[in-house]
């Protein structure tokens, strides 16, 4: 993950198409990175556990993204997952 420290959302996905491109032109041939996702507003808590809200295009948020929270944890009864949720 890369935070550029841009204010709008248009500049930060355009800064990471072109930094994937840059980037790829140090790979072998068949190899190649591509811009996938933006989150904005992020949360990070831990070493992999965040959540965010998920942009491809700068129009529209995709969904809210969580990766190792309590909302994707099986361990953890459906009250907490929901409350989470809501308050994320």
């Amino acid at each position: 993950m890369i935070t550029f420290g841009v204010k709008t959302l248009e500049h930060t996905i355009e800064l990471g198409r072109e930094a994937a491109h840059y980037v790829t032109t140090f790979f072998a041939e068949p190899i190649s990175l591509i811009f996938e996702k933006c989150y904005n507003p992020f949360l990070l808590m831990n070493k992999k556990r965040y959540a965010g809200l998920l942009w491809t295009k700068s129009t529209n948020f995709d969904k809210i993204d969580c990766k190792g929270i309590e909302t994707v944890r099986r361990d953890n009864c459906h009250l907490v997952r929901d409350v989470v949720n809501t308050v994320l």
